[in-house]
C-alpha cells in the first residue's frame, strides 16, 4: 500500500513538473494547431453584409436597438464614442462626432 501511494505521489509530482514546463514552452510556439489569427486593416465582412442574409425588418430592429442603447446606456454610448470618434485627431471633427451621440 505504501509503495502504491508513493508511486501515485511520484506520478502526480512528475505530471505537475511536466505541466509547469510544457505550458510556457507551448505559449512560445504560437497558436494551437488548426487556429489561424489574421490581422488586417482591410474592411471585414459581417454575415449580415451578405445580401442573401439581409433583412430590412431585422435591419430596422437592430437600428432601433442601437439608438435606444446609445440614448439610455451611458457605458454603451461611451464605448461607441471611443470606438468611432477616438481615431479623429481634428478637434472640431471630434467634437462633432461626440455631439452626434447626444
Amino acid at each position: 500500500m505504501r509503495n502504491s501511494k508513493l508511486a501515485g505521489m511520484a506520478a502526480a509530482a512528475a505530471l505537475l513538473a511536466l505541466t509547469g514546463v510544457a505550458l510556457p514552452a507551448r505559449a512560445q510556439i504560437g497558436p494551437p494547431p488548426g487556429r489561424v489569427d489574421i490581422y488586417t486593416d482591410m474592411p471585414q465582412a459581417d454575415p449580415g453584409d451578405d445580401p442573401a442574409n439581409w433583412s430590412a425588418r431585422r435591419n430596422v430592429a437592430e437600428s432601433r436597438r442601437y439608438e435606444q442603447l446609445t440614448r439610455t446606456n451611458p457605458a454603451f454610448r461611451a464605448s461607441r464614442i471611443r470606438q468611432e470618434c477616438g481615431p479623429i485627431t481634428e478637434p472640431a471633427l471630434y467634437d462633432q462626432c461626440v455631439a452626434s451621440f447626444y
